[in-house]
């Protein structure tokens, strides 16, 4: 059973979120928080699995703050920026603390579900409208080809699973090829999405290839 705490300062809000979890058989919501101390409290008291978190909570500095708090304290905790916002510089941050999924207050059921069960298995999620609003995010004063930033620290088996996702071989293929399980394969994936502060493998490869990573 995943357990799901719901961290929302709207009362309404959290109901209806805990009301779209409440018939799964996988999911159960283990806590609901109407502020960030009670959040604290509640990881402290009972392992939580997902949490779903309202980067406005009370205003946005204090959700990543708590973003950040969460995901340094409690590693295996998952955390999903479950917002109004859309903003894309607002979305790199959040995935800067630690976030490994967001999404808008307007998501499915469907989707909720979908989101919660994907970070719990270590994978980040990020739909196609995120992504659209990342992939169209482009600094005004860029020069083509001048890259994001400063390379990331990569080891040595993540250079060579970042070469393999250049070439678009699938997880099964790259952990055929390197003599290692689908797990390793997705464990190395993951960490480079974090490294890259990216939130899918799009971008992944594009920032790669502009801080020259890969040819």
């Amino acid at each position: 059973m995943i357990r799901v705490l719901i961290a929302d300062d709207h009362n309404v809000f959290v109901e209806g979120i805990a009301s779209l979890i409440s018939g799964s058989s996988e999911i159960e919501v283990a806590a609901r928080c109407f502020d960030g101390s009670s959040v604290v409290e509640q990881l402290s008291l009972m392992p939580i699995d997902v949490v779903l978190l309202d980067i406005s909570f009370p205003h946005i500095e204090d959700g990543l703050a708590l973003c950040e708090y969460i995901t340094k304290s409690y590693p295996a905790t998952r955390v999903i920026a479950l917002t109004m916002h859309d903003d894309a510089s607002l979305i790199k941050r959040v995935v800067k603390k630690g976030a490994r999924g967001y999404l808008l207050k307007n998501t499915t059921k469907v989707e909720l579900l979908q989101a919660i069960r994907t970070v719990h298995d270590e994978k980040p999620y990020f739909n196609e409208t995120i992504t659209n609003i990342l992939l169209h995010d482009e600094p005004r004063h860029r020069k083509p080809g001048s890259g994001t930033g400063v390379k990331p620290n990569l080891t040595p088996r993540e250079s060579e699973v970042l070469t393999l996702i250049s070439q678009g071989l699938t997880t099964q293929q790259m952990a055929t090829q390197l003599f290692v399980s689908v797990k390793a394969i997705e464990f190395h994936r993951s960490s480079l999405l974090m490294k890259f502060s990216v939130p899918n493998t799009a971008l992944l490869i594009k920032t790669a290839m502009e801080l020259h990573c890969i040819d």
